[in-house]
């Protein structure tokens, strides 16, 4: 006697095939993640334990100019290592560290970073820059509304509303320290980093005078404290 044919259809090979291959790639993002926590808390050889400038939990220490990574995308933490190694991007104490690392601990680190927390709350920030402030609080016009006459776009054009930071390329810079932002701005003005893709940020920093500069630099690392400020009110 013949058997009722089941009415499913029995799985197909490929479906097998793809299941196992995103079990692998699972367990191989995990398993990145993890080697990346190792070097992060305690280093790896000649490769100092990132937690020593960068903070436990990635939060980084704004008084002595060490940029957060929490949250940070995985291609522009890679891509930052990748440059310290070649010498594209310029710093004392990241290039020697970055030097004795490979590029598969370099992706390693980035992967571990980006799947932390960012020191705020990135949804409560991204609302609490003003788009239509007055032209005279210079470093929310640029932020937000950018210098056209002078071919300046609006930061958050790129990195999101409040400087969240957009996908994994763009980083978040709300909460970096005034003096860091800065910093930053002159390495590119004096070729001591790379001006990235398609040169913007090294064209947009040599078209910024120091004023401008100054006042977006104060503007985005001061948004953290204004949503603290925006929460407390918010609780009377």
């Amino acid at each position: 006697m013949q058997k009722p044919s089941s009415s499913r259809p029995a799985p197909s090979k490929k479906w097998w095939l793809l299941s196992a291959l995103l079990v692998c790639a699972s367990g191989s993002a995990d398993e990145l993640t993890d080697q990346g926590k190792t070097i992060a808390t305690s280093g790896s050889g000649a490769v100092l334990a990132c937690v020593t400038c960068h903070g436990a939990q990635g939060e980084g220490n704004a008084a002595a100019g060490f940029p957060f990574l929490a949250g940070q995308g995985t291609s522009y933490l890679t891509e930052q290592l990748t440059h310290f190694h070649d010498g594209k991007r310029q710093n004392p104490i990241m290039e020697p560290i970055a030097k004795a690392m490979s590029a598969d601990q370099m992706k390693a680190v980035a992967a571990y970073y980006s799947q932390l927390s960012p020191p705020w709350d990135k949804q409560k920030l991204s609302n609490v820059q003003d788009l239509y402030p007055a032209q005279s609080q210079l470093g929310a016009w640029i932020a937000n509304r950018g210098d056209w006459d002078n071919n300046i776009p609006a930061c958050i054009q790129c990195h999101g509303p409040g400087g969240v930071g957009v996908g994994t390329s763009f980083p978040a810079i709300a909460g970096l320290s005034a003096a860091y932002i800065t910093a930053q701005f002159k390495a590119w003005q004096t070729n001591s980093r790379d001006p990235g893709p398609q040169s913007i940020m090294g064209d947009i920093a040599k078209r910024m005078n120091e004023q401008q500069i100054q006042a977006t630099a104060d503007y985005f690392a001061a948004l953290p404290t204004e949503l603290s400020k925006a929460a407390t009110q918010g609780a009377k």
